[in-house]
Order: C-alpha cells, then sequence, then structure tokens
C-alpha cells in the first residue's frame, strides 16, 4: 500500500429495497481493516446510530480532508447512499471525499479490470459481478446468497441490540467486509493494477455515485396523459390485432404465426430476402418494411404498441405516486466508458409519439435539459489534434463552424457563406445536403463501411444506396484529411484482428477490441469521462454547495452528453445557466483544444424538442411547443 496509511472495508445491511426507495433504513455497519500488531484482518459491526454516526465521520471525514483513510465497497455507492439517507451531515464529505479518490468500488475495479482483459462482456452475461463471484475469483472465501441467510432478514434486527443478534446474522455480515477487503487485495495482483489503483477506477466510482443519487431521487408522471397514452396504445394493439387474426399472420390465441410470416416474406422479397444464422427467412423490422406489404407492416405496429404496454406501462404508473418514483438502474461503465440505463431505459426510451411526455417535474419544479453540441466530433477532433497537431475538425470547431453545413457546403460546391444564408431561408437543397453530411459525419468516425452507412442513414431518414455511400466518403475524407491518418493510427494499435487500445487522459485500458470499437472507443470514450465529470459537479453543487444557482435542484437524468435536472421554479433560469457553465468547464478539461458549446432549455414535461428560449433580457423562459410541433 503505497498510496494510503489505512484501508478500510465497508457494507451496510438495511431494510429491504422497496418501490421509491433505494436508500432503505440502515440496519448495521460492517467493516474490516488489516491490524499490524494480529498480522490479520480485523472486523467489527457498528449497529446503534450514534456509533454509526460517530465512526462513520470519522472515517468519511479523514478520507474527505487527508489521504490517511481509504474506503472501499462493492458497489459502495449504495453503501453511501444509504448512510447519506440515515445522517445527512455526512453527504458533503462523502462528496468531498470521492472528490479526493478516498473512496473505492471492487466492483468497478474488477469491471475496468475486465474491459482491459477483453471479458467484460463475457462476466457481465454470467452476473460475474457480485460480491460473491469476485470472493470465489481473487479469495478462498465463500459466499452464501441463498434465501436462507439473514441477507435478505436485516429488517428483523432494526430495533435489536448487537447483543442478541444471532450469531448467524454477526458473522454474514462481518464476513461482506472481509470479504470486501480481501477481494480488493487481490485485485491488485492483476497485470492492470498499478499500485492499489486500477486506472480510471477513482473517477468511475464518482459517476456510480451520482447516477445512484439520481436514481434515488427518481422521477415521476403524469397520471393524465398516462392513460391517455396508454389508452391509444390499446387501441392500436387491438386494431392490428384484428388484421392480423383475418390474414393469418396471428392466431386467435394472440401468437405470431411465424411459418405464414415467412411464406408471406419470401413470396415478396423472393430471393432478396434476408436469412438469420440459422437459415431461416428473416422477420426483423427492416425485413417486414421493405416488403411493402402492410398486413406485415401491421405487425411492426403491433409489436411496438405490444412493448409499451408490456415493457413501460408498469413504470409510468408506479410514478403517478409521487411517493413510488420510477427509480432507472443506471450503469456507469459499459466497453466504451459510457454509461447504460435499464429498469427503464430512459437513455433510450421507445420512440413512441407522447412517451417521454408521460415524465414530468414534481409540483413547484421544472425541467431544465442541456446538451453539449456535437460532442463527439469535438472529442474525435481533439484525439486527432492530440495525434497529427493538424486537425481541420478542429480548425473549423474553432472558427465557429457548423461541421455539417460545412461539409454540404463542400458535397454542393458551394461557400460555407452561401450554404449558411440558404440554410437559414429554409433552402431545401441545403437542409437536404446537411441531413446527409450529418450522417456521414456521425456515421464515418466509427470505421463504418459504405454499405454500413447505407443502413444507417435509415435512421435520418435518408435513403442512401452503398454506391452513393461510397462517393460520399471520398468526399467525407477530402472534408478531413486527418481522418486517414486517424485509421492508420488505429490500424496500427489493433493489428490484424484485435488489439488494446489505452484511452487518452483517463488511461483506461480496453482490450480485444476490433477496429471499429477501437475508432469509437477513442472519441466516445473521452466524450463519456467528460460528461461524467461535469454530472459529478453538477450533482455536488446541487447537494452540498448552498452558494450555487443549482442548489437545490436535482439531477433525473443522465443521456450520455445530455444532463437533465429538475430545478425549482422560481430559480430554474439561473439554475439553467450555472448548469450549462458547469458542463462547458468541466469538458473543456478533457478538449482542451476544441471549444465546448451547449444548448439549454426549459419545460413543464421530458420533450425532445425542446429549444432554448430567452426573453428579452437574455433570461431563459419555459418552452412550449405549438401546435406545429
Amino acid at each position: 500500500m503505497t498510496r494510503k496509511k489505512i484501508v478500510i472495508a465497508i457494507d451496510t445491511e438495511t431494510a429491504l429495497i422497496t418501490p421509491g426507495n433505494l436508500a432503505p433504513k440502515l440496519v448495521c455497519v460492517s467493516w474490516a481493516v488489516y491490524s499490524h500488531v494480529s498480522d490479520s484482518i480485523v472486523t467489527g459491526i457498528l449497529k446503534e446510530p450514534a456509533d454509526i454516526k460517530s465512526q462513520a465521520m470519522q472515517w468519511i471525514k479523514s478520507a474527505a480532508e487527508h489521504d490517511e483513510v481509504l474506503l472501499i465497497g462493492h458497489n459502495v455507492s449504495y453503501d453511501m447512499a444509504v448512510l447519506a439517507n440515515a445522517c445527512p451531515e455526512l453527504l458533503p464529505f462523502i462528496f468531498a471525499a470521492y472528490s479526493r479518490g478516498n473512496i473505492q468500488d471492487t466492483q468497478i475495479r474488477q469491471q475496468l479490470i475486465d474491459i482491459a482483459s477483453g471479458e467484460f462482456w463475457m462476466n457481465r452475461r454470467k452476473g460475474g459481478y457480485t460480491l460473491k463471484a469476485l470472493s470465489e475469483k481473487h479469495t478462498e472465501m465463500r459466499l452464501s446468497k441463498g434465501e436462507d441467510t439473514w441477507r435478505l432478514r436485516y429488517e428483523e434486527l432494526i430495533d435489536v441490540p448487537l447483543k442478541d443478534w444471532p450469531n448467524e446474522a454477526k458473522e454474514y455480515a462481518e464476513k461482506d467486509a472481509e470479504v470486501t477487503y480481501k477481494v480488493f487485495i487481490g485485485q491488485m495482483k492483476s497485470p492492470h493494477c498499478e499500485g492499489s489503483e486500477v486506472p480510471n477506477d477513482l473517477e468511475q466510482a464518482k459517476a456510480a455515485f451520482v447516477l445512484h443519487l439520481m436514481a434515488c431521487w427518481g422521477v415521476v408522471t403524469d397520471e393524465q396523459h398516462g392513460r391517455e397514452f396508454f389508452a391509444k396504445t390499446q387501441e392500436t394493439m387491438n386494431k392490428n390485432r384484428r388484421v392480423l387474426i383475418l390474414s393469418g399472420l396471428m392466431r386467435e390465441a394472440g401468437t405470431k404465426n411465424l411459418k405464414e410470416i415467412r411464406e408471406r416474406v419470401s413470396k415478396s422479397l423472393g430471393r432478396k430476402a434476408k436469412t438469420t444464422k440459422k437459415g431461416n427467412v428473416s422477420t426483423d423490422e427492416d425485413t417486414l418494411l421493405s416488403t411493402g406489404d402492410r398486413e406485415l407492416e401491421a405487425l411492426i405496429d403491433f409489436s411496438k404498441a405490444q412493448k409499451l404496454d408490456s415493457v413501460w406501462k408498469r413504470y409510468i404508473e408506479q410514478g403517478y405516486d409521487r411517493k413510488t418514483p420510477v427509480q432507472a438502474s443506471f450503469h456507469c461503465l459499459v466497453e466504451s466508458g459510457r454509461t447504460s440505463c435499464s429498469k427503464p431505459n430512459l437513455q433510450n426510451p421507445h420512440r413512441a409519439t407522447g412517451l417521454r411526455e408521460c415524465f414530468v417535474p414534481r409540483e413547484g419544479y421544472l425541467y431544465v435539459a442541456c446538451d453539449y453540441a456535437t460532442l463527439e466530433l469535438c472529442t474525435l477532433a481533439q484525439v486527432n489534434t492530440w495525434l497529427f497537431k493538424k486537425c481541420n475538425m478542429a480548425k473549423k470547431l474553432c472558427e465557429g463552424v457548423d461541421l455539417h453545413l460545412h461539409f454540404a457546403s463542400q458535397m454542393l460546391g458551394i461557400s460555407y457563406g452561401e450554404a449558411s444564408l440558404r440554410f437559414k431561408a429554409g433552402d431545401k437543397e441545403v437542409k437536404k445536403s446537411r441531413q446527409i453530411a450529418k450522417v456521414a459525419n456521425f456515421g464515418y468516425p466509427g470505421g463504418m463501411g459504405a454499405k454500413g452507412l447505407s443502413k444507417f442513414a435509415k435512421g435520418y431518414g435518408q435513403d442512401i444506396s452503398v454506391e452513393q455511400a461510397e462517393s460520399l466518403r471520398d468526399a467525407w475524407f477530402r472534408a478531413w484529411p486527418e481522418m486517414k491518418d486517424f485509421f492508420k493510427f488505429v490500424s496500427l494499435v489493433v493489428g490484424q484482428e484485435k488489439g488494446t487500445i489505452k484511452q487518452f487522459l483517463t488511461e483506461r485500458v480496453r482490450g480485444q477490441v476490433t477496429f471499429t470499437q477501437a475508432c469509437n472507443s477513442f472519441f466516445q470514450g473521452l466524450a463519456a469521462d467528460g460528461a461524467k465529470a461535469a454530472l459529478f459537479e453538477v450533482s455536488r453543487r446541487c447537494y452540498t454547495e448552498p452558494e450555487s444557482k443549482l442548489y437545490a435542484s436535482r439531477p433525473v437524468m443522465f443521456i450520455h452528453d445530455e444532463i437533465i435536472i429538475e430545478a425549482p421554479e422560481t430559480s430554474a433560469s439561473d439554475a439553467a445557466d450555472e448548469l450549462a457553465a458547469v458542463m462547458r468547464f468541466e469538458m473543456k478539461k478533457f478538449t482542451p483544444s476544441v471549444p465546448i458549446k451547449t444548448t439549454v432549455a426549459m419545460m413543464d414535461r421530458w420533450y425532445k424538442d425542446a429549444e432554448e428560449v430567452r426573453d428579452g433580457n437574455g433570461k431563459l423562459i419555459k418552452w412550449t411547443p405549438t401546435l406545429d410541433d
């Protein structure tokens, strides 16, 4: 231990998690620390509220103010939220300890180790990031997580003095802390661990904490809007179910007649029909749409409505009660360095018109949404600036040029000035060319080929043939000549098949990457790192800094390059301006050579298309959709 003097593993036992309560009542805190006197790991349990408050304050304050204490835990963001809920005065010190890098998470460390070795997805699918799984990997100890243990029963002991606890309950709690300590030591033997740290583990632990706080706060929904929305969904399902049953594509019981569906696809597309790996005719959405068969299209509409009804309805209904907000699970790390979200996926919700609008701020609050402008093109330009010094994309960004419009003007053979004037005037040719340029600018940096771009373009409502995509790619290289050097660099790093890359600044390692994965990781990962840093600082101000305009606001959604907060109506405009300023300032640490721009909007429900609107004095005001919207 060259970096710290004292490493303390902690674990909390709590009442059960219930809907709307991700930080349930604290029952006890178990701890483990190495004793030089006995040359062994010593464990203990804090049960009485006064003891917990006193000892936790001592540990966390030391971790916040000095480097003499390193606190570790497994999924420690949960433990910190529980402690903060039990002792709110701890929260500023928890943020400070995270800021100082004195709280680490064995779960995140293992994920980073596995990302470096290329084993992340395999282990994640196997559930390999539980404490039980890591104890088997790194220690001789074994944990029982069966229903017959005390794991789910600690609420029974809330009012029972520790001296009267069953030995099994004490042993279980202490063992969790001891195993966490041993896992931490075991992880240090990994070739991807440097001293007591895994590259990027401190930053990811910070992100995990504020993402969990955001989940704890949750989001609420509008009952009237929700009921109307799902009534329409049910109507769509019923209408299309009748069509499908009459056509033979669905049985009376409501199950799909796959044999009939495949025969219809084959009859429509013939030899052009796409097949699955098992050799069956594909029935995916793209294939069904390509048939032009209205009854097969009805199957798509039915499936989308069914997914809304079966997946989203229960979450929207839960949010009607302000005591049980929707609390999505945010995951701080996937292989690229980005975050993910589930149950429900608020980062990539169903695109059905009206679904987002079910989500509303609490009474007395407004939503404030701030997102970065073309963030991943900015981070791509930064990476190329670091690599090659000269970068046309960075140059244009510094000149304040719209990258999509710049490329569009080159495709049209006109000056950027003319393209800009025509675009502002609503010129359809320039508008279409800019949209095509946008497809190329977002598609090609990840190493996508012409065939892939042709398919990718459909998501932007553009029909681009493979031949046109090839020509577009040539023009794209002429606009951004540094990209040829970028692809050469990635090819050298990755090699013939798969290789290992190291992220700029954070030095996070990703192993067993393909060419396209490596291309995306360099700029996607940089964008994700900057956005997470911004979320942490925004959250810190919201929760702990009374002098901040963000104080008393609460982050509610994190959508890769966008942060949405609930802000008190009386201070929402000022909070919005500070939110945008913080996001730009934090991202600038990751893109020192490229300007960062943000757009911010204020709204009374979640609108995807909300825009920045200001009054004559420059004060942000609430955006309201028009009939055209």
